[in-house]
């Protein structure tokens, strides 16, 4: 080869090289234009399902399986020992306080108040004579007439006469008590069941063990059941520190519904360590006794005075541990939408809705679908999409 064409070829070589520089200068150039304007466009909007928030009133019956109680019971027992001359009531009927309800061996009894009673009088009328003569030797005594002997006789018996009387006031005390002891009466109003006696049968006071009936009260009656420590202090919360402004509804065992307010309701003053829930016990009316006690009823329980809150569908809460987040939609002045993570403070659930009590307003968006995309987060730009 000559020296030109060797000229020639170093050239071309040369010319080659600079071309092909210039092309992976262009390459880079436009490689590094293309991820600075997918920088500055950011990451495609997330599409999404909105819901608005509501205000609504909660009225939100809670259940529980009660117990009846009555909130009086009393056995009768008999207090002396006879024969069992009437039975003054119907058996499974409605009795009154102090209604005479059996009257045990009366014509005894009154015999031994009589007695008690006239031998008072004698121990009266021997106490008359014994006091004279107590005084009359004091008399004599003072003027050195009677000996002394005579005037401690007379004293003795003036103070034996006193005691006497009261032995027998007392005795007569006995004797009255007794004698209306023999009229069994009734300590409270209320319902009484079955007799345990009939009449002509011998009675004996000491056989406390065996009433002679027993009479429970039914109106009103009282509905106990259980609370979890946490439903506990969310119904005080609820109704501003008093159980009471709760509205107690029962369902009877033929399906019949009805409601009281409560009225008389109280907690119990200790938590069970065993299942962590507080004793409450409800005393409501029971006109038609439909309720008897050592029943067991479902009940639901709502408020007197129900509340308003805001409430969102479950599945638009997040919960991040112990907090819980909703994404609120806020347009923007380019009429794009970004989705704000905001946290709120959940209440009760029921029938698929979530109670907000704090971090959220009626009518705010929030959203609905479109959480589980992994290109979700704080401030994101979405676009809203019909359900």
């Amino acid at each position: 080869m000559s020296k030109i064409e060797q000229s020639k070829s170093k050239t071309s070589s040369r010319k080659y090289l600079w071309a092909g520089a210039i092309v992976l200068l262009g390459v880079s150039a436009g490689c590094h234009f293309y991820g600075q304007k997918e920088i500055q466009g950011g990451l495609p909007p997330v599409n999404v399902t909105v819901v608005k928030a509501k205000e609504e009133v909660i009225n939100n019956p809670k259940t529980y399986v009660a117990l009846v109680e009555a909130i009086n019971s009393v056995d009768v027992v008999a207090k002396v020992s006879g024969s069992l001359d009437k039975v003054n009531f119907k058996e499974g009927g409605f009795v009154k306080k102090d209604d005479a309800l059996f009257v045990i061996d009366k014509d005894t009894y009154q015999a031994k108040y009589d007695l008690a009673k006239a031998q008072l009088e004698s121990a009266k009328a021997n106490l008359t004579k014994t006091e004279r003569d107590f005084k009359r030797q004091k008399q004599l005594s003072s003027k050195n007439i009677a000996s002394q002997a005579t005037f401690d006789s007379a004293e003795s018996a003036y103070l034996q006469a006193k005691a006497a009387v009261a032995q027998n006031e007392a005795n007569l005390k006995l004797a009255k008590n007794d004698l209306d002891n023999t009229e069994v009466k009734a300590y409270i109003d209320g319902v009484i069941g079955k007799t345990n006696v009939t009449v002509g049968n011998y009675i004996n006071a000491s056989n406390i063990n065996n009433p002679l009936a027993r009479v429970v009260q039914i109106n009103p009656i009282r509905i106990a059941f259980s609370l979890t420590d946490k439903e506990y202090l969310a119904m005080k919360a609820q109704g501003k520190q008093e159980l009471s402004d709760f509205v107690i509804n029962i369902e009877l065992a033929n399906g019949e519904i009805f409601s009281e307010k409560l009225d008389t309701v109280f907690a119990s003053n200790e938590v069970k360590t065993g299942t962590a829930s507080v004793g409450v016990y409800a005393d409501i009316k029971n006109d038609m006794g439909l309720l008897k006690p050592g029943a067991y009823v479902k009940m639901f329980i709502t408020s007197h005075k129900p509340r308003k809150n805001v409430v969102v569908p479950e599945e638009s809460i997040v919960q991040v541990e112990e907090d819980a987040y909703v994404y609120v939609v806020v347009a923007q002045a380019d009429n794009s939408f970004k989705a704000f993570q905001r946290k709120v403070k959940l209440g009760e659930t029921f029938s698929g809705k979530q109670v907000i009590l704090e971090g959220l307003k009626d009518g705010e968006e929030i959203l609905l679908g479109g959480l589980a995309n992994r290109m979700l987060r704080d401030g994101a730009t979405v676009n809203v999409v019909a359900q």
